[in-house]
């Protein structure tokens, strides 16, 4: 995330850390490593709220396992 933001802040970058609070302590720490400390407020309208989040992460999912005969 730094480099990607190094030379242009670019919001969209941190959608996904937003949704989690682990992911929302490092963007902490990526703004404040940038000098872009106060662009977390700005920051905060990605986060989506926890009814949605639930809803996405609690659905079965289909999984493929592949199988390497070599």
């Amino acid at each position: 995330m730094i480099q990607q933001n190094s030379n242009v802040f670019t919001p969209d970058s941190f959608t996904e850390y937003m949704q989690a609070p682990c992911g929302r302590i490092l963007v902490k720490i990526v703004l404040k490593d940038l000098n872009k400390s106060n662009e977390y407020n700005n920051l905060l309208a990605l986060k989506q709220p926890i009814l949605q989040v639930l809803k996405t992460s609690c659905k079965p999912s289909k999984t493929i396992l592949y199988i390497n005969n070599d």
